[in-house]
């Protein structure tokens, strides 16, 4: 459960990118090896190296994303469009 609006720490997060990135590279390895050992159906092995073909590429971006960049960004654009939306009256002396 989260109690707090708060980033994770930078070690949290960092630990969370390593996991997802060995899960897809295992994903990956595994199937490419599937693949091998299906040569002889070879539309199947087609398909296989297709799809977990593009998962190195995916495990990267991934792992180089920070969550806690993207929960500013957004956050800064929704507070911008806010301010500016806002009307201000503006008094003379």
């Amino acid at each position: 459960m989260l109690i707090t609006d708060a980033t994770p720490s930078f070690d949290a997060e960092q630990r969370h990118r390593k996991r997802v990135y060995a899960v897809l590279m295992v994903v990956h390895l595994v199937g490419f090896t599937a693949a091998g050992l299906l040569a002889h159906i070879w539309w199947l092995a087609l398909g296989i190296v297709i799809v977990t073909g593009a998962l190195p590429w995916v495990a990267v971006v991934i792992a180089n994303d920070s969550t806690s960049r993207r929960g500013q960004r957004r956050l800064y654009r929704s507070q911008q469009r806010a301010i500016e939306d806002q009307h201000h009256d503006q008094i003379d002396i």
